[in-house]
């Protein structure tokens, strides 16, 4: 008797547990779990990068640190360790010696700082304006250059723990980021976990901020689509982060803010833009075709004079997409979007540049589709195109010089000036209309993860392999 109810209740159980439902793998889960999963890699490799690094690993370093310290009244003498400040493009050239004879933290981290007044610095430069990029974006290494100074008053300690301080603080923001979008999550995960994105937050950059506040932007613009309604929780944050970008954030991705009026005509217009224009009088739909041409070219031509006139633009615009100045990998290079932050120093393969383009664009079209109004997909992609032409005219004064600059190279233009804009993916690729799955989302999640990892420590160990070796 005993026997039988055993099994009976053994029968019981296993029915209970078989009616227990499974931790599927998939989309939805992924999407609950992933702001975690980039929290956990951005705070091991953070740490990692912030420390481990050779000091000035990002664009313009030694700038940066300058800036950094004269907010907080700590203006240092850095030629004390051997950096030319007149120049700040020597990145980490000059601690290959200290890193070689094996006297790096002795030099870097035992030796205290010179204070000296701004004005006696040997490249000048002045106190920044406090509604701009450069003060707000140096705020938070300001912070930790202040901290780090009073733990012991050394240049290493002052960059190690400004750059630990922005890394902690920009990568919890941007945590928090990611759990509140509620669209294209894989997409802003890959963005901030690229090397790019995890060097810049683990530096004293402005570029830091810039992204941040470029993915909020978006961010608010992708819930505000998803949801398809005018509400007073989605307009204050687009009323907020639409200052807080064209206050804070580098030049160029203050045109992330023409998103808005586009979402909002979208919105308003319950998307039948496209229906409403197709019952328009051909003879009509001529007129208009016509007036917004004469507007786009009149208005381009008088913006043009100040860098020598629409035709010099245009030929200097065809030569640069058509023709390879130089063939040499350079700061202009295009894998400074997302693999190596700091061209020809820090060596990453150019084959990883392929690989994440792909990766990114794979994701991007992989998730769900949210979007229903054509002008809002290609707004994003007119926006993303926008910003590289208004770069390229920007450097027009450029680094270019002799002949190359005769034939109309412009140079100067960095991938990173790009990163920020990548966040309007889901934007472009989520329209209902478009079918480009190839894979799956969760093959597309994991392939990531493991080029997420790879990737970043290759940028830990090709960089100090460049400074030991050569």
């Amino acid at each position: 008797m005993d026997t039988v109810r055993y099994r009976r209740n053994d029968h019981y159980h296993n029915k209970q547990v078989s009616k227990r439902p499974r931790l599927l793998f998939n989309e939805e889960t992924i999407g609950k779990k992933i702001h975690k999963f980039y929290l956990t890699i951005a705070l091991f490799f953070g740490v990692i990068l912030s420390i481990g690094m050779p000091f000035f690993n990002e664009p313009d370093g030694v700038y940066h640190f300058v800036n950094s310290s004269n907010i907080v009244h700590l203006t240092t003498d850095i030629t004390v360790y051997g950096e030319n400040s007149k120049w700040f493009g020597n990145q980490f050239i000059n601690q290959k010696p200290a890193y070689q004879n094996r006297d790096y933290f002795k030099k870097y981290f035992e030796t205290e700082v010179q204070r000296m007044p701004m004005s006696k610095l040997p490249r000048s430069t002045e106190y920044p304006k406090i509604l701009s990029y450069n003060f707000l974006g140096h705020m938070v290494p300001a912070a930790g250059v202040w901290l780090g100074y009073h733990i012991y008053p050394s240049m290493g300690m002052m960059i190690v723990c400004a750059r630990l301080l922005s890394m902690f603080v920009y990568s919890l923001i941007l945590f928090f980021i990611i759990k509140y979008v509620k669209r294209g999550k894989l997409v802003f995960t890959i963005i901030g976990l690229s090397p790019v994105a995890m060097n810049t937050f683990s530096s004293l950059s402005y570029d830091g901020l810039t992204l941040i506040l470029a993915a909020f932007l978006v961010a608010v613009g992708i819930n505000m689509v998803n949801k398809r309604k005018i509400t007073p929780l989605n307009l204050i944050p687009m009323i907020f982060s639409s200052i807080a970008v064209y206050f804070a954030a580098k030049t160029n991705i203050k045109l992330l803010i023409l998103i808005f009026p586009i979402i909002v005509l979208s919105i308003l217009m319950k998307g039948r833009i496209k229906d409403r224009i197709n019952k328009l009088p051909s003879r009509l739909k001529l007129i208009i075709s016509i007036f917004l041409l004469s507007v786009v070219l009149i208005g381009g031509a008088i913006y043009a004079q100040r860098y020598g006139g629409l035709g010099l633009v245009i030929y200097k615009l065809f030569m640069n997409f058509s023709y390879n100045f130089n063939p040499n990998i350079n700061v202009q290079d295009i894998n400074t979007v997302l693999v190596q932050p700091l061209a020809t120093h820090n060596m990453m393969p150019f084959w990883l540049t392929s690989v994440w383009f792909i990766m990114i664009l794979a994701a991007a079209f992989a998730e769900a589709k949210f979007v229903k109004d054509p002008l809002i997909s290609y707004g994003a992609l007119g926006l993303f195109i926008l910003n590289i032409l208004a770069l390229y005219v920007n450097f027009f004064t450029g680094f270019s010089s002799g002949v190359n600059a005769a034939n109309g190279a412009i140079g100067g233009v960095q991938g990173r000036y790009v990163t920020p804009m990548l966040f309007l993916l889901p934007l472009f690729a989520g329209n209902e209309h478009f079918e480009l799955r190839v894979v799956s989302y969760k093959t597309v999640a994991l392939f990531s993860a493991v080029i997420i990892v790879i990737s970043n420590s290759l940028l830990f160990f090709d960089t100090l392999f460049t400074v030991f070796k050569f």
